[in-house]
């Protein structure tokens, strides 16, 4: 039995419980030719992709202290007076045109890139639009002259931090990169707090799911030890046909339940494809099954069969609805009331819809402002406060939303909104 490209922190879960399922499948397998002959063992998983790391997302941001500006005018004068205004506090590049501009930021990352907008064949806006188009993150300042304010105001539409009109005054130009840079900083740090949060998150689910996988190993385990001990107080041939069967059904039984938990963490990174929002909820509930059946939960679910195809990344919007069931599950441990949870999924409105709700104590008003906020939670030392923060950022990526709904009654209800295929393809179907 092979494991290869496993999230990190999972081998240690599959050392321990490989060497226990490979031997055991191999000689049942053989026992079982003769005198009694079963169904062969099933057969191993298939390899999971790795997943994208902390590092390497964190790698896309600009962590480092250095502050990096891109001066874009095709007149040299301008550019170079921008660099020596600039040049100490800052390091500086300068492009004379759109292309030059957007090599520029092929190779390197740039903080801001402050721009003139008329330029001969294209112009300032079209760097801004270009930018945004391929993805590059940077703020953006335009320089505009006179009688352009239109232009410049379809600028800031495109996101552009500010304009200057030209002459510009130098104490100005320095207050308005000072600003455009601290802004950048603080929308850097939130991004960077976010991707922790999101990995962090992602081992928190992970040990949930290793946790359910070992306790669900302790029954067949605990099955095949007692019927290995009464094969060696009696090993005749009756007594091994008499066990063998259901020893290879339970071991059986431990290989799904590792290739289950395997299967929903098998991911290629940051990879887009059409899913079924019905197929996503059913693959959560069958992991969180052994957390229902053991706290009791009664699971009421109304799939609609006239839901469109969403697009994006599958492993992620799992995630989501994984977090949210959870989180019911937790609101509602213990409670002398019954537990339920509600599941539903509906197109309205142009939208996918999936609303899921408990029967819990529900969130509290004060606390309804800040339910999403990173790092913020209402069950004090057990919460780790990701959960939620990271179901939306989850959706935000996603072009959607999630929504804390209105209280009615008991416990808490949300609603994921998934846009319909806003997204091309991209790698194979789910």
């Amino acid at each position: 039995m092979v494991w290869s490209g496993l999230i990190p922190g999972m081998e240690f879960a599959v050392e321990l419980v490989s060497p226990l399922l490979t031997p055991l499948e191999h000689q049942l397998a053989v026992a079982s030719a003769e005198p009694v002959r079963h169904a062969a063992a099933s057969r191993g998983p298939e390899p999971m992709k790795s997943t994208r790391s902390t590092a390497q997302s964190l790698g896309d941001l600009n962590l480092d202290d250095t502050s990096r500006i891109l001066i874009v005018d095709d007149e040299n004068g301008p550019r170079q007076s921008l660099r020596v205004l600039l040049k100490e506090e800052y390091e500086v590049a300068l492009a004379n045109d759109v292309e030059s501009a957007l090599a520029h930021l092929e190779q390197e990352p740039v903080d801001i890139v402050i721009t003139d907008i008329r330029m001969p064949r294209k112009t300032g806006i079209d760097l801004l639009r270009e930018a945004r188009r391929r993805g590059f993150d940077t703020e953006f300042i335009i320089l505009t002259g006179y009688g352009e304010l239109d232009t410049a105001m379809k600028a800031i539409e495109y996101g552009a931090f500010a304009y200057l009109e030209k002459p510009f005054d130098h104490e100005t130009m320095q207050e308005k990169v000072q600003a455009c840079m601290e802004k950048r900083r603080r929308d850097m740090n939130r991004r960077a707090l976010e991707c922790l949060a999101m990995e962090a998150n992602r081992f928190e689910t992970l040990g949930r799911l290793i946790s359910g996988t070992m306790h669900d190993l302790g029954t067949p385990l605990s099955v095949l030890g007692t019927h290995l001990e009464l094969l060696s107080a009696d090993p005749t041939a009756e007594s091994l046909a008499k066990r063998l069967g259901t020893m290879e059904s339970q071991v059986r039984h431990c290989t799904e339940l590792v290739r289950s938990t395997m299967n929903f963490l098998r991911h290629s990174p940051e990879e887009l494809m059409p899913f079924d929002i019905n197929s996503a909820v059913e693959v959560c509930l069958d992991v969180a099954q052994p957390l229902l059946n053991r706290q009791r939960v009664a699971l009421h679910t109304e799939l609609s069969t006239e839901i469109s195809i969403c697009v994006g990344d599958f492993v992620l919007v799992r995630q989501a609805i994984l977090n949210l069931i959870y989180n019911a599950c937790q609101a509602m441990e213990n409670q002398e009331e019954s537990q339920e949870i509600h599941i539903q999924t509906r197109c309205e409105n142009g939208e996918i819809l999936l609303q899921i709700r408990d029967t819990g104590p529900g969130i509290p008003d004060k606390h309804r402002p800040r339910i999403f906020q990173t790092l913020f939670s209402t069950k004090g030392k057990k919460g780790t406060g990701l959960g939620l923060s990271v179901v939306r950022n989850i959706m935000l990526k996603h072009g959607g939303d999630v929504t804390l709904m209105p209280r009615d009654g008991r416990g808490a209800c949300f609603l994921l909104h998934f846009p319909v295929r806003t997204q091309e393809r991209r790698g194979p179907a789910a």
